[in-house]
């Protein structure tokens, strides 16, 4: 393997590229003789910036022409945030490795404002994620939500222009791009759940290459892997995507896991939360039995009404 170019595919955004240099790293690490050649490339999701992802399709705007790459053998990997990549992978490709996970939260930034507790009424928050409009609205009515799109520079840019008293952004993207400066408060997951895989990385291959399958399961990180996968099992019991509020998180500690689940409508009308607590091999058990719950107390009406009405504001 070490005679062959590695090539991977990535996003062109500079934090998609960060990603990608510190998956370059581990593998260099690994393996200081592998040749490494980068397959930059612009997604469906990157040239859309006028429209919320809700209403376009979703995060995984942001993988098919990386998965593309990967079925027409143009690369070898590719990089994502495990927040972007569909519960339901492509049947050709598969998720190698899961990276160790980073700051998992949600953050705000602002220039005047210390907290969301400080913020005056009908402060103008920035953001396009129906997650965080759902359970900031719900916290704090009085805040007027405007859609927010754009790589990580340009919506603080937007924020340093005084469009917006405020912005929320992932924290691990604003570490990963040298930002963390611009944190103004960590948003505690009981104010903001976390979506689904926030804060990692994750490796995606073809299915029947086998040697790539058993080269770069090394970088897999087995707590996040576990963590991950009773969240992403939550987020695909109830086969849905960014088109309405999701969120789940789950901790691993020891030998038991924490997940969390949350499912509500876009204007904060209706939010379900629900738990679970086990042993760490039950996690993606949880996560089926934690979405079935939030389905019979009211999350499967959420659901219809998108499915069938295209209703976002129910």
């Amino acid at each position: 393997m070490i005679n062959k170019i590695l090539r991977i595919a990535t996003r062109k955004s500079p934090l998609a590229l960060q990603q990608t240099k510190y998956v370059q790293k581990k593998l260099l690490s690994l393996y200081p003789n592998l040749n490494i050649k980068l397959v930059p490339i612009v997604t469906h999701g990157d040239n859309i910036l006028n429209k919320s992802l809700s209403k376009i399709g979703g995060k995984g705007l942001f993988i098919k022409e990386l998965e593309i790459a990967l079925l027409e053998n143009k690369a070898d990997i590719a990089i994502h945030s495990m927040k972007d990549l569909p519960v339901t992978i492509t049947k050709e490709l598969c998720l190698i490795s899961i990276c160790e996970r980073g700051n998992p939260f949600d953050t705000l930034v602002s220039n005047n404002y210390k907290s969301i507790n400080h913020l005056p009424k009908g402060a103008i928050i920035g953001t396009s994620s129906l997650r965080r409009q759902c359970q900031l609205i719900t916290y704090r009515p009085d805040l007027i939500i405007v859609p927010l799109r754009g790589n990580v520079e340009t919506r603080i840019a937007k924020l340093d222009q005084g469009k917006y008293d405020a912005i929320i952004l992932a924290a691990e993207g604003l570490n990963r791009l040298g930002l963390k400066n611009r944190i103004t408060q960590i948003i505690p997951a009981e104010l903001s759940l976390p979506s689904c895989g926030q804060g990692a990385i994750g490796i995606q291959s073809r299915l029947h290459d086998k040697k790539m399958l058993f080269f770069l399961s090394r970088l897999n990180h087995l707590n996040t892997v576990i963590e991950i996968n009773a969240e992403r099992a939550f987020c695909k019991k109830l086969q849905a995507g960014c088109q309405i509020p999701i969120g789940s998180y789950a901790i691993l500690r020891k030998n038991k896991i924490w997940l969390r689940g949350l499912v509500g409508s876009p204007n904060g009308k209706i939010i379900l939360r629900g738990e679970r607590i086990g042993l760490y091999n039950t996690g993606e058990k949880m996560g089926h039995s934690l979405a079935n719950e939030l389905l019979s107390n009211g999350a499967k009406k959420i659901l219809q009404h998108l499915h069938i009405n295209n209703s976002y504001y129910i």
